[in-house]
């Protein structure tokens, strides 16, 4: 046992590409090698279409919006508590109005930034388009809720609703668009 030679056994796809097969064996079939591709590291993929970024900012803005107008509701039912005469409720639900308008305006506007800034082809237009869905969503949502306002109170506040939306995204994406010419074209890694 100790002087004869040792045996190997042949493994499966061992072998050299166009070596013979083992004796006795399959010959294995030839490998193949996958393209490859490779970046030139200027692009970073393709651009996305300007109507995705309407879906990102309305988003976007929802993101923004939900946590200010719960600070702002919180702070103003601690006002209602606080103010205990009928003189002081008309001025609260004033600042309520306000406040939450403040809201929805900042969150539009921050949305309309993500859009102008780094929206590719989208701009100034999708960020509006952004700010208008968003409007017309809240709008729905109240609806739903069934307060009364009559068919005309209900058309009217969603012109004025929509009007906010668009008018502070927009100038969000005016904002962000002066923000991305001014930071120069991308740079390569």
């Amino acid at each position: 046992m100790g002087d004869a030679p040792k045996r190997r056994l042949p493994v499966i796809g061992s072998g050299a590409a166009g070596a013979a097969p083992p004796r006795g064996g399959v010959a294995a079939p030839e490998k193949r090698k996958l393209p490859v591709l490779q970046s030139g590291g200027d692009d970073e993929g393709e651009d996305r279409p300007p109507w995705h970024w309407i879906a990102l900012g309305t988003v976007a803005i929802f993101i923004a919006w939900l946590p200010l107008a719960g600070l702002v509701n919180t702070l103003l039912r601690r006002m209602i508590e606080r103010a205990g005469d009928a003189g002081a409720q008309g001025s609260v639900r004033l600042a309520m109005v306000g406040l939450n308008v403040i809201a929805f305006a900042l969150a539009g506007v921050a949305g309309g930034y993500l859009v102008g800034r780094f929206g590719g082809r989208a701009g100034r237009r999708e960020a509006a388009a952004s700010g208008a869905v968003v409007a017309a969503l809240a709008w729905a949502l109240a609806l739903a809720e069934g307060a009364p306002a009559g068919a005309l109170g209900w058309a009217l506040l969603l012109v004025v609703v929509v009007t906010i939306g668009s008018a502070a995204s927009y100038a969000g994406g005016s904002a962000g668009l002066r923000s991305r010419a001014a930071s120069g074209p991308p740079r390569s890694r």
